[in-house]
């Protein structure tokens, strides 16, 4: 997916490896139910036309904590095939046509890595999805804490976290995006609590908080 107005890599990057694409869609307001059923079908055909393409899983999901929040995680062979390739094309055009009417992209970047190097490889009814910013100085630092406290964090989930750089950085800072599986949000609130939750907020030390954002995402239930 993706609008062409929106700020977009250079092609030459990363054109060897996979990578995942992190879009996030906001539902228009004043849509109707009718026009939400529309909605569902044109992100099902997006869907199983970018697995078509690609050969590549794709996910929807919805946001626990914003409803109107739609997100697509999905793994491409490189930055070349989506923005030069995929986006360009006439299916791609046609569906954003078609989901115009009611969503616009309010963010959209890519990861570092495969898809199913990052969840949702373990199942889960959700995942949390937490955005790290921080000073390019202090990658090092948060990658060494983040290795030594992990066992801290999965510890206390369904399965192992993953997580991805941000390949589109801002100048001067660096971000991960974490997603880790939960039975759910209440399990993850009370991770929160533990004494392993204390040593696992040495990261803080790391990153800028107020830049760090979690929500909580389930698969939305689309039409087949």
């Amino acid at each position: 997916m993706a609008a062409n107005s929106l700020p977009t890599p250079s092609s030459s990057q990363h054109a060897s490896t996979g990578v995942t694409e992190f879009s996030r869609l906001k539902i228009k307001d004043g849509i109707n139910e009718q026009e939400i059923a529309a909605l569902e079908h044109g992100l099902a055909r997006a869907k199983k036309g970018m697995e078509n393409f690609t050969g590549q899983k794709f996910y929807i999901f919805k946001e626990i904590e914003n409803l109107n929040h739609i997100y697509i995680l999905g793994g491409w062979a490189s930055l070349e095939q989506h923005m030069d390739e995929w986006i360009p094309s006439e299916e791609n055009q046609d569906l954003l046509k078609e989901l115009g009417p009611f969503v616009k992209v309010d963010l959209f970047f890519h990861l570092d890595g495969h898809i199913g190097e990052i969840p949702p490889n373990t199942p889960a009814p959700i995942l949390s999805c937490g955005r790290h910013v921080m000073e390019s100085s202090q990658r090092p630092g948060f990658e060494n804490t983040f290795e030594k406290r992990r066992g801290c964090l999965e510890a206390h989930t369904l399965g192992p976290a993953g997580a991805g750089w941000r390949i589109e950085k801002q100048a001067d800072r660096e971000e991960l995006v974490l997603f880790c599986p939960w039975k759910d949000v209440s399990q993850h609130v009370a991770f929160g609590k533990t004494k392993d939750f204390q040593d696992y907020s040495e990261i803080r030390n790391h990153i800028v908080l107020s830049a760090t954002e979690i929500v909580h995402l389930s698969l939305m239930e689309l039409p087949i």
